[in-house]
């Protein structure tokens, strides 16, 4: 299996850059974000697992399409597509206060 960052950006997307495919095979890298993030699965089944810290049983996440997961800032993931699929990761909005 070969493992690639997801460095996918507007630059290189303009019509849907929070949308990445996860061709058969290929793990791809969520590398850390200052801000928390949403990934939806929006084609096919996922594998995720976070990176950088102890698993636990149980840590591994399979989300199907349809499903989603937030991801906290600053964590780091790693995707791969069963046996391929496409995600949406969009940052999650943050919490307004409501003034008194």
């Amino acid at each position: 299996m070969t493992l690639h960052p997801m460095t996918e950006s507007h630059e290189t997307n303009q019509s849907t850059p929070w949308l990445w495919t996860l061709p058969k095979a290929a793990a791809r890298r969520l590398p850390r974000a200052g801000a928390a993030r949403w990934l939806e699965v929006t084609e096919g089944r996922v594998w995720l697992t976070r990176s950088g810290h102890e698993l636990q049983p149980g840590d591994d996440v399979w989300l199907s399409a349809g499903e989603h997961l937030l991801l906290p800032a600053g964590s780091e993931w790693v995707a791969e597509g069963w046996p391929q699929a496409r995600v949406a990761v969009l940052e999650a909005p943050e919490p307004t206060l409501n003034a008194a």
